[in-house]
């Protein structure tokens, strides 16, 4: 199959689903999960969360602070379990001696094309290595991103269903008296395995291959700082990045050829677009920081 039969196949696939949602929760001041176990704990509350609620779930990552999750299925649905994940989130912080999640913003944003979705996809995947570099999107252990293409995940531990566990057992993963969980739920380690309750294979079949999907995440392009600002997050991408966008918007090799007429416009356009500090500004087009301080005052 040509690749424009492919592309057409994956806006076909679109185009007969959804609607598709990309659900964001609010950069907290302080860690939702502060190790090991409460990542797992995190894991279990969003599989539990998710239980019955007729909506799919193609994506999500855990940061610790903050989630995301890209979901298809009615708007009812998906609030249906962002209620649900409020409720179990809050339970458990009070749990671990942390403020209520009672009033918790939960953000959905209706995706409403295949590139936007692709993005959104891609936006979540990378998030972990944006925020600290020690870490590929795929070897981020908290987040369905090494699932997408990798046929290896078949050769790890199936686990076991949930449904076999004991009482105990249930209640401890549950956090709570819902016991009832789906056929596909399997557990290890005490915790819901993603690929149990992620629907990556859908994932899949919006990329016309393993190879775009990889090339795309490999990159930084100006959609991540258009999906941050859309959903209203802030980003800094990598000064190597960003050396590439601003030199491919004037046409040069090197950004050191811009006259100070395009580096002011490139300032701008930075701060607009990137949404880059004044330091990454000033690094990026060899300004003095008190110059760039001097074209966006930083508030005191």
């Amino acid at each position: 199959m040509y690749y424009r039969d492919r592309e057409n196949l994956c806006e076909k696939l679109f185009l007969e689903g959804g609607p598709y949602f990309l659900v964001t929760t609010e950069n907290l001041p302080w860690l939702l999960f502060s190790n090991d176990e409460d990542f797992k704990a995190g894991t279990n509350i969003t599989a539990v969360a998710l239980a019955f609620k007729n909506v799919t779930l193609l994506n999500d990552v855990q940061m610790n602070n903050h989630l995301h999750y890209v979901m298809e299925g009615k708007y009812e649905n998906v609030l249906a379990f962002t209620d649900h994940l409020r409720k179990l989130m809050s339970r458990y912080q009070i749990k671990r001696g942390n403020l209520t999640l009672v009033k918790w913003n939960i953000q959905i944003k209706e995706i409403t094309d295949l590139q936007n979705l692709r993005n959104a996809i891609l936006y979540s995947e990378r998030n972990p290595y944006v925020a600290g570099r020690d870490v590929s999107p795929y070897g981020y252990r908290w987040s369905s991103a090494s699932l997408l293409f990798n046929d290896n995940i078949a050769l790890l531990s199936p686990g076991i269903p949930f449904d076999s566990l004991t009482f105990r057992e249930k209640r401890e993963i549950t956090m709570s008296r819902e016991l009832m969980l789906p056929d596909s739920y399997r557990v290890l380690d005490g915790m819901i395995l993603r690929q149990s309750f992620v629907n990556y294979k859908r994932a899949e079949s919006f990329f016309e291959s393993a190879r775009q999907h990889f090339r795309m995440l490999s990159r930084y392009v100006e959609s991540d700082a258009e999906t941050a600002k859309w959903i209203g997050e802030t980003i800094l991408l990598p000064n190597e990045d960003v050396f590439r966008i601003v030199s491919g918007w004037y046409n040069v090799k090197t950004v050191s050829l811009l006259n100070p007429e395009q580096r002011l416009s490139a300032a701008r356009r930075m701060k607009a677009e990137l949404m880059s500090n004044n330091k990454q500004i000033a690094q990026v087009l060899k300004l003095p920081l008190e110059q760039v301080n001097l074209f966006f005052p930083v508030p005191q």
